[in-house]
């Protein structure tokens, strides 16, 4: 079911995912991540494969979703969310992006709001992510959500040495806000 949210430049459409949608994912984010200034390696390219193939492979309707922002049918940002593998009560947020044109215009929040929503309702407990630290925008869209820093951890996963950082937001029972 498609959402309507109003976004700064005009009607902003959340739907969910269809076919072709999880690649073109894919590519988004390695067109973004392996150039400058961030040039992640085929490392991280490789990790989004694993990552769009398994939120189809292990995809539950009622539990699982991915989320595209589109405004007049152009794709604006994308978000999804899949239940933790080890924990039946928690969620992890993944595969938050919004283009360069939807920057500042509150597709990031709509595409949050959505998916928390949709955690709150399937009966998660818990939403964490991981990040890195350079991503400011994006710390800045999860600190105004609730989130909140549990973990950090310098890697090179995918070349150049960058901070990780895992958050987390409680959803309800002990410890939510």
């Amino acid at each position: 079911m498609a959402t309507d949210m109003s976004a700064h430049d005009g009607p902003l459409t959340i739907r969910t995912h269809r076919p072709g949608d999880m690649c073109m994912i894919a590519h988004r984010f390695s067109a973004e991540f392996c150039a400058a200034p961030w040039n992640y390696d085929e490392r991280f390219e490789a990790l989004l494969g694993r990552s769009v193939a398994g939120f189809l492979d292990n995809f539950h309707p009622a539990r699982d979703r991915c989320w595209i922002a589109e405004r007049d049918g152009v794709f604006m940002g994308c978000v999804a969310l899949v239940q933790d593998r080890d924990d039946d009560r928690a969620a992890k947020l993944r595969l938050l992006f919004t283009d360069d044109r939807a920057r500042g215009t509150g597709v990031g929040t709509a595409l949050l709001t959505v998916l928390v929503a949709f955690a709150r309702e399937a009966g998660y407990e818990s939403v964490s992510l991981w990040t890195q630290a350079a991503l400011l925008g994006a710390r800045r869209l999860y600190q105004r959500a609730g989130f909140e820093i549990v973990e950090t951890e310098e890697h090179d996963l995918w070349g150049p040495r960058i901070v990780g950082e895992i958050w987390r937001l409680a959803l309800q029972g002990a410890g939510a806000k």
